[in-house]
């Protein structure tokens, strides 16, 4: 190119643009590529480059979960780029924790080219946290999920019962915890035990162990009921016991009717199984312990509770005894018809009291009796009609006197109210009101011609004024005005204008157009 001139590089770039698409190539020319065939070229040539498997560190951002198919996307960055990343469904379903933003990551996939968008991928197979285990931190983000629903309060766990008879030991039947309960529990010969197996370890043994717990409190419905579940297993690894740390089992716990006891692990070992049962042992052993606390001091409280009772019952006795030798010696027990025979004393008084209250109330209701009787005498039918008939007769005298008198004022008004009104007639009321309009609309008449013509001299006033003002009468004098043609704003000074300019000069009669030329520069052809 460096012995080419531009124009020479361009027309061979416009000959291969216009070269036919399909068909031979001419010799010395490259045949184009599309951009399907050319993204192929690039995936084989970055899988050629990097190994089968890349190990990358980087910190986490954007990340979400795809509601509809549950694979994952997330990007990969440090301080000085990024790396789109995927993760398919199947390969997070085995992640022990959730990532999220800002989380330290190791991340193993293999690097591709997404062709849809033409960028390169990391498809992330296994992800772990820098700094910390994958499952110490899955454990930690559970236990703080958990604890902000109020799974673990203490106010939502169930009392153990004190004497459990029926007990269910939910753990493998391989394992030496079920030894070590046995060891504690078959001091009892009367308990009733039950040996629920379940794996206690791989995948699938927590959701094994939550079926288990709701099908054991579906069974409880019966009256040989199940009084306390004692969940347990021995001692292992984080990884080993990492079935008691799944949300199914501790949900599944916290929504049992029955007591759960949970014995997993040794001393140091706390699962989050075991912050959400009802009472957390550290051992199986103390587990089957914990169950059979009271049963260990039953004969003792019995022996207590038997003396207890004796001694109750004899002091109840002896009070009964007591009030009974009281009853004998009362002196109703010893005389009782001194008792009967105050009785029938007490009925006489009763009797004679009864028969004087009787007779005083018959007497005043006699009197009462006459009482009314007088009254009604008094207001008989023909004694209340003649005293009706008196008295309407008066009213009828003093209602007619009134009537005449009534009449009489009313004839009086009736002559007084005539005169006035001959007095009064409306052909006077008119006559004077037109005498008042007449003299009104002269008045008018007067007025408004004065006001006309007052009007008229300041009419003529300001127009005498603003004829001598006006720009007619400037230019009459031998003034002109000057304006741009192009604007039309009035022209002040020389410097508004400049070489070239067309302008226009008003006189008083008509008007001229000019052009601005530079005084300083002769004419071309002087």
């Amino acid at each position: 190119m460096s012995g080419a001139g531009f124009f020479d590089f361009q027309k061979q770039m416009t000959s291969r643009s216009t070269k036919p698409a399909v068909g031979p190539t001419p010799a010395g020319e490259v045949e184009a590529l599309s951009v399907t065939q050319l993204t192929a070229k690039i995936d084989r040539a970055i899988k050629a480059g990097f190994p089968g498997s890349v190990l990358v560190k980087g910190e986490v951002s954007n990340y979400k979960a795809h509601a509809a198919s549950g694979h994952h996307y997330f990007t990969l960055k440090d301080a000085g780029a990024a790396i789109q990343c995927v993760m398919w469904r199947s390969d997070a379903a085995r992640l022990k924790f959730q990532p999220s933003d800002g989380m330290e990551l190791l991340a193993t996939g293999t690097v591709s080219v997404y062709p849809q968008q033409g960028k390169y991928q990391l498809y992330v197979t296994m992800l772990h946290p820098l700094g910390q285990g994958a499952l110490e931190l899955a454990f930690q983000q559970l236990k703080a999920k958990l604890e902000a629903e109020g799974l673990f309060d203490a106010a939502s766990k169930k009392m153990l019962p004190r004497f459990p008879r029926r007990i269910v030991l939910l753990t493998s039947s391989a394992t030496a915890a079920l030894q070590d309960m046995l060891k504690v529990l078959r001091r009892y010969s009367f308990l009733k035990l039950s040996l629920f197996h379940v794996p206690v370890q791989g995948d699938g043994s927590a959701a094994k162990i939550a079926a288990a717990i709701n099908l054991l409190n579906a069974q409880s419905t019966t009256p040989d009921g199940i009084d306390v579940i004692l969940l347990a297993r021995g001692g292992g690894s984080l990884e080993d016991l990492w079935e008691f740390n799944e949300e199914i089992v501790a949900r599944a716990i916290v929504a049992s009717q029955i007591p759960i006891v949970t014995g997993i692990g040794h001393e140091v070992d706390t699962s989050i199984a075991d912050l959400a049962a009802d009472y957390h042992a550290h051992t199986p052993t103390e587990a089957a312990q914990i169950i059979v606390q009271h049963w260990k001091t039953a004969g003792e409280m019995l022996d207590i509770s038997a003396l207890r009772l004796r001694r109750g019952v004899r002091t109840r006795v002896a009070t009964a005894q007591q009030r009974l030798a009281g009853v004998q010696r009362h002196e109703m027990f010893r005389r009782p018809l001194d008792r009967i025979n105050q009785l029938r004393q007490l009925l006489d008084d009763r009797h004679r009291a009864l028969a004087l209250a009787v007779g005083q109330q018959l007497r005043i209701d006699q009197r009462r009796t006459t009482e009314l009787g007088e009254r009604l005498d008094q207001q008989r039918p023909e004694l209340l009609v003649g005293r009706f008939r008196q008295k309407l007769n008066e009213l009828e005298k003093r209602l007619a006197e009134r009537a005449r008198r009534g009449v009489r004022t009313l004839h009086d008004r009736l002559q007084r109210a005539i005169i006035r009104l001959g007095e009064r007639h409306p052909k006077h009321q008119i006559r004077l009101v037109s005498q008042r309009l007449t003299a009104s609309e002269k008045e008018l008449n007067r007025a408004v011609i004065s006001d006309l013509q007052k009007r008229q001299m300041r009419l003529s006033g300001f127009e005498s004024q603003l004829r001598a003002l006006g720009p007619e009468n400037v230019l009459s004098r031998g003034y002109s005005i000057t304006t741009m043609k192009k604007t039309g704003a009035v022209v002040r000074s020389h410097q508004q204008v400049k070489e070239g300019d067309r302008l226009v000069t008003q006189f008083a009669e008509g008007s001229a157009e000019s052009v601005v030329a530079d005084s300083r520069q002769l004419p071309l052809f002087e």
